[in-house]
């Protein structure tokens, strides 16, 4: 009786282990190096609805590079599919990683498909910032023009003790725009300039696309005649908006294959 239980859960579990194994598709990790940067894989994986894997970049120059994911393709027999991931910034001699993923069906039948990595560019030291006019809070317009940069105030917030403002910007320019959130200030009606206490990563963008920052500031020295609440601030952009010029490595071809089960 024994032997015919332990055989009915044996076979419960080898249908279970087949089953996970049919529903998921792993793939061997990979890595590829260039002369500018090192790709690594790992985690890759396919279920029935989509696949995925994490993409580590390591950028081996002194300069930054960005990598705009919109730019690489899936091919996945013999059809390409477009990526929709965000853009981002690797400084230089560090490493960024991000979840590549594509949706669709069936793709925990696919055993082996290419991923090419078309859109790293490495980007010139030489900046080109543009300081824009000073923006009053409360603000009298919502929209504002910084160089190749449309600004709109998208949500504000003042207090006697704390002020806060998101904007959302778009690059409307030709080259790599880069915008640096923490150099915001505001002027005071004591004369002196405060930087924002809002902590906010840069951020990159390629034409057309946009992102959202906020900037803040908490209670100010001077009382009454810093009071938040009752006093205009006004906003100094100064080098938070820039463009650089970039150049374009070469693509890289990486090969997803079955990994042996475990």
């Amino acid at each position: 009786m024994k032997k015919a239980i332990c055989l009915v859960w044996f076979l419960g579990l080898m249908s279970t282990f087949c089953f996970a194994q049919k529903d998921k598709m792993y793939y061997k990790d990979i890595k590829v190096e260039t002369a500018d940067y090192d790709l690594t894989v790992v985690g890759a994986i396919s279920i029935p609805t989509e696949t995925k894997f994490k993409l580590k970049i390591t950028n081996k120059t002194g300069a930054y590079l960005s990598y705009n994911p919109t730019e690489s393709k899936f091919i996945i027999n013999g059809t390409e599919f477009a990526v929709k991931e965000k853009s981002f910034i690797i400084e230089p001699y560090k490493t960024e990683s991000k979840v590549i993923n594509l949706v669709g069906t069936g793709y925990n039948a696919i055993k082996s498909y290419t991923y090419i990595v078309s859109g790293i560019y490495k980007l010139s030291a030489n900046l080109t910032p543009f300081a824009g006019d000073d923006y009053k809070l409360p603000p009298s317009t919502n929209m504002i023009n910084i160089g190749p940069y449309t600004v709109v105030i998208d949500k504000f917030e003042k207090a006697s003790d704390k002020a806060t403002a998101k904007f959302v910007c778009t690059y409307n320019g030709d080259k790599t725009g880069l915008v640096y959130p923490m150099n915001v200030s505001v002027k005071m009606p004591d004369g002196k300039e405060y930087a924002t206490v809002k902590k906010e990563k840069n951020i990159l963008l390629f034409k057309g696309q946009s992102e959202d920052f906020t900037v803040g500031w908490e209670k100010m020295p001077g009382g009454r005649l810093n009071d938040m609440q009752l006093v205009d601030m006004i906003i100094r952009w100064n080098k938070t908006f820039n463009e650089t010029d970039k150049d374009k490595t070469p693509d890289a071809t990486l090969m997803f294959e079955m990994a042996p089960p475990k």
